[in-house]
């Protein structure tokens, strides 16, 4: 029984392991997670305010006033 498979497996997940290790610590040092939550609030402007939904219902059967929007005979948007 040879061992060369797993000899060739386990360099290979050596090699992975270290290549990841390598570019995490690299981005720790360029300083790429200091501030994370900065990028979560790029996407937010003026037009688009945080904490204020903009979502549209595209399913307003799901939607809890779809019933009372449908009797009444308004739409909302």
């Amino acid at each position: 029984m040879t061992y060369l498979p797993l000899s060739a497996i386990l360099a290979l997940l050596m090699t992975g392991a270290a290549i990841t290790l390598t570019i995490l610590f690299r981005a720790y040092r360029a300083g790429l997670f200091d501030n994370l939550k900065s990028g979560a609030y790029v996407i937010f402007d003026e037009d688009e305010p945080v904490g204020q939904p903009q979502d549209q219902v595209f399913y307003p059967d799901e939607h809890p006033d779809a019933s009372r929007d449908a009797a009444s005979g308004s739409t909302s948007q």
